[in-house]
């Protein structure tokens, strides 16, 4: 029996003044997540699901993901209708991602297989050519390929809750309504999200922030931040930017050790603050994870200080 999963209470800011709308704050709060990790079922999550279905005959459809944050959206459009597998085990980044035979037949035999796409994960892009439904997100939403994680763009993500909502109405056009209304959902409470963050890194005194590697790249750049990696900049460069630029601290990331970031801590004498770029799964055996809504504003709150961002209209 999965155990049953809380969230945690989180900030929103402007949220009800923008939205004007008290049932998306609800219903951000109270959904779940169903997913399955590295092929394994996984412990529910608190943002996708399970929606209540409005078609409510028929199994429920199997779809393949490749990564974590793609579980979260799949599960959140499709709620009580989809079963969702996670191609990545909990813990394990899954860029360059290698399968193993069982996960080879569940890609050829699953309703929909859903990828990133762009060569992040080659061999799990040359098994779904067989799949019986496949789609690629970051293609479909982004003329970019790199920076991949498109997950922590709201804007994109919106666009991928469309995107999934129709390969899953092509899966099962009874419950087309269903995938359209949680997309709708989806994108409304994102929208929000991208104006929190619009709002806030329009009004900081510094654009810079030092993490580990290029993983917040794509999201640094939506909004004309720079995240210096550290694998790429070595340590000595990456403290010598903390002082020049006066950082009062620098970020390890979720999921990913950062031992270099620790370095770069010590060495310019200011603290170590979290980000979590939303690639890796979570432990099963762990708390219960964030929404993905949730994930968003502890990131924006994490930069907020750092940056010197002005917030005192954002209350």
């Amino acid at each position: 029996m999965l155990p049953p999963v809380t969230d945690r209470s989180f900030r929103w800011r402007r949220l009800s003044k923008r939205l004007k709308l008290s049932f998306t704050l609800s219903l951000s709060l109270t959904l779940g997540l169903l997913a399955a990790c590295g092929s394994r079922p996984a412990r529910p999550g608190p943002e996708a699901g399970p929606r209540p279905a409005t078609a409510a005959t028929g199994a429920r459809l199997e779809v393949v993901v490749s990564a974590y944050p793609l579980a979260v959206l799949v599960n959140y459009v499709g709620g009580k209708a989809v079963k969702v597998v996670d191609l990545a085990p909990p813990g394990v980044p899954p860029q360059d991602l290698t399968l193993r035979p069982d996960q080879l037949d569940l890609v050829r035999s699953a309703a929909l297989v859903v990828d990133v796409g762009d060569g992040y994960q080659p061999q799990v892009e040359a098994a779904a050519a067989s799949a019986r439904r496949h789609l690629s997100l970051l293609p479909a939403v982004s003329a970019t390929a790199q920076p991949y994680g498109f997950w922590l763009d709201p804007a994109l993500m919106g666009k991928a809750a469309a995107l999934v909502a129709g390969a899953l109405s092509a899966a099962d056009a009874g419950r087309k309504a269903q995938f359209q209304n949680g997309s709708l959902d989806f994108q409304s409470v994102v929208g929000s999200i991208e104006s929190d963050l619009e709002s806030t890194f329009s009004d900081c005194t510094r654009h810079i922030f030092v993490t580990s590697d290029d993983a917040l790249g794509r999201f640094a750049a939506r909004y004309d931040l720079t995240d210096v990696a550290v694998s790429v900049t070595g340590v000595e460069e990456a403290a010598a930017l903390v002082r020049k630029n006066s950082l009062p601290d620098v970020f390890s990331e979720v999921g990913v050790a950062s031992p270099a970031v620790q370095k770069v801590a010590q060495v310019a004498g200011v603290g170590v603050k979290s980000l979590d770029p939303m690639e890796v799964a979570p432990s099963l055996h762990g708390p219960a994870p964030l929404s993905y809504f949730a994930v968003m504003e502890e990131d924006l709150t994490a930069l907020e200080d750092p940056l010197a961002c002005d917030t005192s209209n954002s209350y």
